[in-house]
């Protein structure tokens, strides 16, 4: 059995940050899901998109890192590199796209020479203009008149530029700094607009691209262009049997047990739950809905359909029980952190979609249920009415504007929180609660359109919401469905 040590926490679920984990760890419990196998296609333009927290540099890691070991001349580029060595002003949008063509293939080019151990020659590359065949060329003469000079590292990397002639360039985490500026939304735009151009011209350049969700869709809804590059878009979408998986394969391989990910994914969910037995209790010993139920259960109502959110929930139990000097996590240990597990996830939801409506804290605390409210039965639980009446509520109390110019009403601003994943789709089915995320159905939540749904503030953070009411949610908050 384990002991909780920081290291030990670290080793067993994994990194929150898939770019700083160790490539062997990494490839060991990796779960391949349906988004994997397209972005592995041999298409010149993949481009990842998803909410935080769903794993997309940990798919982009792990492909460049299988691409390497498949002899491709593969780049991980981080948005320092991109947005020092462009230049972002043109007096045209036109002008624009062809500055990023530019400073794209330039640093194409200084990065391949890196990867070759070349970094001298890289200093001195001189701006690629001309297209990519140009790029192309460059990066042969350069590599041809060093190879005397190469180590065997160096040697492979130009044998496998040769061999396939090809090139993979992974850009990620190009939100860092994000605000839905316009100029923000038009460098994205233009970045987007160069690689199809780029791809278009010769498919030895491949693009591999990370996007969050609501970046994609204000570039989207902004650009008109953008619709052409819509065949590219992977949606990275997770069910909780999945997220289930992948934290069983995280805990089974560090005990190093050999793991079948086809078959692990077949089993029923209680089975599943089986190989985490070794690190956390399999009965949660709550209160009301939630006595002695499954804990895997219990996890998998708090999970907002995003990994990450299981691996915190995990990282700060186990360090409970590190403080109790308990060699597995216990009811106790979860009790104990739902409070911050909730007050964590409200602020990622803060960070994430602030840039979109500046007052999103303030409209996410106006969502609390008020003392009226609970009298009368009404929240976190709605119908579409109920939803709208407190929404109207919210904006009269506070000055609201989104970052585009549209004008806030109830019925957007309740569209609004459906994508953000601070509300839910609801219903009931075989007395279990079934609920729907904006990534599954972007539908539901639709004026002209009533499809019998209820809308619930997501369980995940109903303890930031209610910090009077802490030792008694667990009696309110209904349990998730089972997926089989």
């Amino acid at each position: 059995m384990p002991i909780f040590t920081d290291e030990t926490i670290y080793e067993i679920f994994g990194s929150v940050d898939a770019e700083n984990e160790n490539p062997d760890r990494l490839k060991a419990y990796f779960f391949r899901n349906r988004a994997y196998h397209n972005l592995k296609a041999d298409l010149p333009i993949r481009i990842l998109v998803g909410h935080k927290g769903v794993g997309k540099s940990a798919l982009l890691k792990i492909c460049h890192i299988e691409d390497a070991e498949e002899g491709f001349l593969t780049l991980w580029i981080r948005p320092n590199d991109v947005f020092s060595g462009i230049d972002l002003e043109a007096s045209s949008f036109l002008a624009l796209v062809e500055n990023w063509k530019v400073g794209l293939s330039t640093l194409i080019v200084k990065k391949s020479l890196e990867a070759a151990g070349l970094f001298e020659e890289a200093t001195s590359v001189n701006p690629i203009t001309g297209g990519v065949r140009h790029l192309l060329s460059s990066l042969g003469k350069h590599f041809k008149s060093a190879e005397p000079s190469l180590d065997d590292e160096g040697r492979k990397k130009v044998h496998d530029f040769r061999l396939g002639q090809r090139v993979r360039i992974y850009l990620d985490d190009l939100d860092r700094g994000w605000q839905a500026r316009p100029s923000d939304i038009q460098n994205i735009s233009a970045l987007l607009n160069a690689v199809r151009d780029m791809a278009g011209e010769d498919d030895k350049i491949q693009f591999r691209i990370g996007l969050r969700t609501d970046v994609y869709h204000l570039v989207r809804t902004s650009d008109e262009s953008t619709d052409k590059i819509e065949s590219n878009i992977i949606w990275l979408i997770w069910s909780n049997h999945e997220i289930l998986t992948a934290m069983a394969k995280r805990v089974a391989t560090y005990f190093g047990e050999a793991v079948d990910e086809k078959k692990l994914i077949s089993m029923r969910q209680k089975d599943i739950a089986i190989k985490m037995n070794k690190v956390i209790t399999p009965v949660f010993e709550g209160r009301g809905k939630w006595e002695r139920e499954d804990t895997y259960r219990v996890l998998m109502t708090l999970v907002r359909k995003r990994p990450r959110d299981l691996v915190k929930l995990f990282y700060y139990a186990a360090k409970e029980a590190a403080i109790d000097d308990s060699q597995i996590i216990q009811s106790g240990h979860l009790q104990r952190v739902f409070e911050k597990y909730s007050n964590e996830r409200l602020r990622d939801v803060i960070n994430e979609f602030k840039t979109e409506l500046p007052q999103i804290e303030d409209v996410l605390l106006g969502m609390r249920q008020t003392a009226k409210e609970r009298e009368a039965g009404v929240g976190p639980v709605f119908d579409d009415g109920q939803i709208y009446s407190k929404l109207q509520g919210v904006i009269t109390s506070l000055s609201l504007n989104f970052t585009n110019g549209e004008r806030v009403t109830a019925q957007n601003l309740a569209r609004f929180l459906y994508k953000c994943d601070f509300v839910t789709a609801r219903f009931e089915k075989d007395g279990y609660i079934v609920r729907k995320h904006f990534e599954e159905n972007q539908l539901l939540m639709n004026t002209r359109a009533q499809f019998g749904f209820k809308w619930e503030i997501h369980p995940a953070y109903r303890w930031a919401l209610e910090p009077q009411s802490v030792n008694t949610l667990l009696s309110k908050i209904e349990l998730s469905m089972i997926e089989e």
